[in-house]
């Protein structure tokens, strides 16, 4: 029998799989529950944009966004020291459950309240007068723009130090549906589903409130249904309740997602619909290629009562047999 490998959830199926034939399900409903949620239009909607620096190697920055939901994200310039310098990342996991590498080059940032995750910046801002904005922490940023209403620079003021002004293009918003709509704004994982499925019979589902309990109900339900289940083979998934988990998602129309982990790290990655009208998005920890089979992967994305369902799995035929598992991060906005 196949086991399928869905990230770091395929340790997990291997111990499942082997009990399911004789436990299954009865019950193939997948209760969808539709499309039925709706969601006010963010605050800060008319303000959300990408801002990239021209010259990344006279700049620290690489690019500064200011998302829907009043967020901002600073990103380093790969050319610091007028050298450029690559990120090590982890290997791939899955969408959410990946943590950003620290870069070794050395940019100076003021020290304040907002957070630094891998050198790149995060925090709130606010609109304090037309295209004047405070970021709450790191200092203010003002756009410029021509007759025409093109921007043309940026300047940022840091607490203590002189105006900087860095020639500057607003990158253009590709990502603009109902969808989208729905999706671009920031989210917190509430909760959690772990399924299973042979042959389209659902042999394991469970919701949770943290992954700890996904792990820990995985082993319940093994050792009910697999009496004489080797005790030794949980050790790698007893050691996973530490790991750090996801706490916050953000997406925007620019096409950026960005990760907030429990030990306070962050990543940042990119996004396009795959088939929008059935919800398949596509992510890649590589913007500059989707189709790298270790960077990018698919998920599913529903709404059901005004929450986010994203859902990455696996699905895999084999010997006439079909084999399917996932796991899905139930989401609320945060306001």
């Amino acid at each position: 029998m196949k086991v399928l490998n869905v990230g770091k959830y395929a340790a997990m199926a291997a111990l499942l799989m082997g009990t399911m034939v004789a436990c299954s399900d009865d019950d193939d409903d997948d209760n969808g529950g539709g499309n039925n949620s709706q969601f006010e239009t963010p605050k800060y909607e008319g303000e959300a944009a990408k801002y990239v620096i021209d010259d990344q190697r006279t700049s620290p920055y690489k690019s500064i966004e200011l998302t829907a939901s009043g967020n901002f994200i600073i990103q380093p310039s790969e050319y610091v020291n007028n050298a450029p310098q690559k990120v090590p990342v982890a290997s791939k996991k899955n969408m959410l459950q990946r943590l950003a590498g620290m870069m070794n080059a050395h940019i100076s940032m003021p020290e304040t309240r907002y957070e630094v995750y891998s050198l790149i910046a995060y925090g709130k801002y606010t609109k304090t007068g037309e295209n004047h904005y405070n970021l709450e922490g790191f200092g203010t940023l003002t756009i410029n723009k021509d007759a025409n209403g093109t921007v043309r620079s940026i300047v940022l003021t840091t607490a203590g130090k002189h105006p900087e002004e860095y020639t500057a293009h607003r990158q253009n918003t590709n990502i603009n549906s109902d969808m989208s709509n729905k999706l671009c704004r920031t989210w917190c994982i509430e909760s959690y589903r772990y399924y299973a499925k042979i042959n389209g019979k659902t042999y394991v589902d469970f919701a949770a409130d943290t992954f700890a309990e996904v792990i820990t109900k995985m082993y319940t339900w093994s050792k009910k249904n697999h009496p004489d289940i080797d005790e030794s083979e949980w050790d790698d998934m007893e050691d996973m309740k530490n790991d750090p988990t996801p706490e916050n998602v953000i997406f925007t129309k620019t096409g950026t997602y960005i990760v907030l982990y429990s030990n306070k790290q962050l990543a940042v990655s990119t996004w396009i619909w795959q088939d929008e009208k059935n919800g398949i998005l596509r992510y890649s920890w590589n913007p500059d290629n989707f189709n790298d089979y270790d960077e990018a992967g698919d998920v599913k994305i529903e709404f059901k009562n005004n929450r986010l369902h994203l859902t990455e799995g696996d699905f895999d035929y084999e010997d006439g047999e079909s084999y399917e598992e996932g796991l899905t991060y139930i989401m609320t906005e945060v306001k």
